[in-house]
């Protein structure tokens, strides 16, 4: 890319039968009430809204990761370093705050509150008649935790990285969730939020990705992108209509 100029957004599927979705930071969020109590016990006052922020710029940091040839897998705890150093919490703090989140985690989740509009884009999705399945680099836990934000029922299928034994952006783990819907990739459509593990992940798969980038972090990404969910159904126009 030279002067820089955005690439072309690549076309979507003609015959689109299913949309796929990343779960955390697309269908659901971090909780934030739950980060901003436990920040304010040990350290002080924070705004949600600065935890959201600190959010995306710690995904950044993992695209990034990801880029110089890293694992998502590998990013838990830096993720968790970038979003308290960003609200402030001093280095000797963050320590413990990171193994009380991580224990928190996989105990009852922190991703459990429905993205603004999420529910909303995937119900509507489903009465065009799409079908809706997931694929997450996750610990085990994510189908429970989109049950509890209020998803259950909604997916055709959940694959979780923990159970399988793959992680994004290998293209096999979308071949799992194409294999179990019995799906073909040109049909398909995958909507996450980081470019390296994402969108790269799901072209090499052979499905047309979608980017949400909700702090518009990514200008450049090769892919349609959107700023909310609420503008997937319009991006998907009338396909999937019965």
């Amino acid at each position: 890319m030279t002067g820089g100029a955005v690439p072309p957004e690549p076309q979507l599927p003609g015959q689109l039968e299913a949309v796929l979705f990343d779960a955390g930071g697309v269908l659901i969020d971090l909780d934030y009430a739950y980060l901003r109590r436990l920040v304010e016990s040990r350290h002080g006052p924070v705004e949600e809204s600065e935890l959201g922020r600190a959010e995306a710029l710690a995904r950044r940091e993992i695209n990034d990761t990801v880029r110089r040839g890293g694992r998502v897998g590998d990013a838990w705890r830096d993720y968790f370093h970038v979003i308290l150093g960003h609200v402030g919490v001093p280095v000797e703090l963050q320590v413990a705050l990171i193994d009380s989140l991580w224990e928190a985690h996989l105990r009852v989740g922190l991703w459990t509150v429905a993205a603004a509009g999420a529910r909303e884009a995937v119900e509507e999705l489903r009465r065009r008649g799409l079908r809706i399945g997931v694929v997450s680099n996750a610990e085990g836990t994510v189908a429970r935790n989109l049950d509890d934000a209020g998803f259950a029922g909604a997916f055709e299928t959940v694959v979780d990285s923990h159970l399988v034994g793959v992680e994004k952006p290998d293209p096999a783990i979308f071949g799992i969730a194409l294999e179990r819907m019995s799906l073909r990739a040109d049909r398909a459509v995958f909507v996450g939020d980081l470019p390296e593990v994402d969108v790269n992940g799901a072209r090499a798969a052979g499905i047309a990705p979608i980017l949400l980038d909700r702090h518009d972090l990514y200008p450049d990404a090769r892919s349609h992108r959107i700023r909310s969910l609420c503008e997937l159904p319009d991006l998907l126009g009338s396909r999937g209509r019965p």
